[in-house]
């Protein structure tokens, strides 16, 4: 087990004792780790020259491209703190992200502009850009600590620099050593500004320490038997703790991070099946079962797969399960972004019935218990309630936000989830929805989220989301919103037939609608907007 470092040291040691492995994969791109480390060290100089000093923080806005996973890893190198932006944000919350980080520099790109243009949204989000000359530092007044953007993959408009501009000294700077030793600099210290998910308000920006995502994911390798000859696949998001625990993993372990820049089901299993890679971290059914679906895939062509993640109800964890090669060994974990990832997960050792019914036993240096949410007490084994979690990989706090933190988090450390969940007399926690999205329905406690797993197994549903509805018998009864799979077809009627007789009658959904569009925050769907939404079509 590592027991102190930051994620710069781990890198330059792989750089040395690994130096023709390969380490970031993408389709058609490999990179290996002496490449990734010349590279990222000269992100890391050009960022010195440019004046970041260690602390200061360096956002990024792009999708999952080796590129982004190298200016994280540069601004490490240079002991800066990466702040990556949620590549589906709008102007209104990037504009809040980008001034509330307190960023001095902005890397995006043109990657994807067929897509989404990035740059534009940038130079409409901060409208003051358009005053700068080519010239001159910015200073703009939504964004007062912004002194640089920088456009990957393409030109740059005369505000900003491209990336190999950026690289080669850029304007006059004044050079500056790279530190001397990467030793010097605290493992305590922020190495991520993740921005959690705002669903109803502004998000806010957790400081996740090197320690913490070291200590994490270096201890999901030990979970999952991970070996410096393994590669991990995830399609998850830079901007999120599901992207970046992986690469931190494959990073300590010394073995590839494979990814992809936009996941296509079809594009994702041909890539596996090139790359081989022993373990799968999809983490989100949409992700899971999108991949598991394809025309391309099957069970025995993917015999060389050890373990599989994905966070899921014991119904649907089933299904995935009897999708996988005998050998591969389904996992299932708790997490969330003030936890630096993972919080809980199951053992390849456990039973069935404890990788499908729970989200596992807490990671190491972790401690999990239950409060009653009234009462702030402790609650007994099996007894529902708000989960909390303290120890090693517990989050620093909330960015320039104190009231917020000390909500979080108590004066003996636990931090308040605001998920409820139960814990077992074996010490395994079962995740059953949060507090706030829990239904009451005729006096029954009824969990979305066994709704929406149980409807995730149709063969039709690629989504689907499941609020309360007011009912004057009930209280309130479920409705669920559905996006259906490309050329797959079902009806209302179907999908509640489904339902019948595999859950309770007053968990069955009284209301079926079905959405193309979700709206989303990071990697959530915001509920609250589809209670607008049904309220409004209810009112008119």
């Amino acid at each position: 087990m590592i027991t102190t470092s930051t994620l710069g040291t781990i890198f330059a040691g792989q750089a040395v004792a690994r130096k023709d492995a390969p380490f970031i994969v993408f389709p058609g791109q490999t990179v290996t780790y002496g490449e990734a480390f010349a590279r990222a060290q000269a992100i890391a100089q050009a960022l010195i020259d440019r004046g970041i000093k260690p602390g200061d923080h360096v956002a990024v806005l792009m999708p999952n491209c080796v590129e982004a996973a190298l200016i994280f890893l540069g601004t490490h190198l240079a002991g800066a703190v990466a702040v990556p932006i949620n590549a589906r944000f709008k102007r209104r919350e990037l504009a809040h992200v980008i001034a509330h980080s307190d960023s001095r520099m902005l890397f995006t790109t043109n990657a994807v502009r067929e897509h989404v243009d990035f740059v534009k949204l940038i130079w409409d989000t901060l409208p003051s850009l358009r005053d700068h000359t080519a010239s001159s530092r910015l200073s703009l007044s939504e964004a007062p600590r912004l002194e640089t953007i920088v456009v990957a993959h393409g030109a740059a408009p005369e505000q900003g620099m491209t990336l190999d501009r950026f690289l080669n000294g850029g304007e006059s700077c004044r050079p500056k050593a790279l530190p001397t030793t990467l030793s010097s600099l605290p493992d305590d210290g922020c190495a991520y500004l993740l921005y959690t998910s705002g669903t109803t308000a502004d998000p806010k920006g957790c400081e996740i320490t090197h320690r913490a995502i070291i200590l994490s994911w270096s201890a999901y390798g030990e979970v999952i038997g991970f070996q410096p000859e393994d590669a991990i696949w995830t399609p998850c998001p830079f901007f999120h703790v599901g992207g970046i625990g992986p690469m931190a993993t494959a990073m300590i372990r010394g073995g590839q991070l494979l990814s992809m820049t936009h996941f296509d089901a079809d594009i994702a299993v041909r890539f596996i099946l090139e790359h081989q890679p022993a373990h799968l971290f999809p983490a989100f059914p949409q992700l899971t079962l999108g991949t598991l679906r394809s025309k391309h895939y099957s069970p025995e062509r993917i015999g060389f797969v050890r373990t599989v993640l994905n966070v899921g109800p014991p119904d649907m964890q089933a299904q995935i399960q009897r999708m996988l090669p005998h050998n591969a060994v389904l996992l299932n974990d708790y997490g969330m972004t003030e936890g630096s990832g993972i919080i809980t997960a199951t053992r390849r050792e456990d039973p069935p019935s404890e990788r499908f019914n729970t989200n596992g036993y807490p990671m190491p240096g972790i401690e999990i218990r239950i409060i009653d949410p009234t009462t702030r007490e402790p609650v007994g084994a099996g007894t529902p309630g708000e989960i909390q979690f303290r120890g090693v990989n517990a989050f620093r706090g909330y960015y320039k936000d104190k009231n917020a933190t000390a909500a979080a988090i108590d004066s003996q450390g636990w931090v308040s989830s605001g998920d409820c969940g139960t814990l077992n007399a074996n010490g395994t926690l079962t995740f059953i929805g949060r507090i706030k999205d829990i239904l009451k329905v005729g006096g029954e406690n009824v969990a979305p989220a066994e709704i929406e797993a149980h409807l995730g197994t149709h063969p039709s549903v690629k989504i689907a989301q499941v609020i309360g509805r007011a009912d004057d018998k009930y209280g309130e009864v479920p409705v669920a919103f559905v996006e259906l799979l490309p050329d797959a077809s079902a009806t209302d009627a179907e999908l509640i037939a489904h339902c019948v007789g595999h859950l309770a009658s007053f968990k069955v959904p009284r209301e079926v609608r079905f959405i193309a569009e979700w709206p989303t925050s990071a990697t959530k769907i915001q509920k609250f907007k589809l209670r607008e939404l049904l309220d409004k079509d209810l009112a008119t």
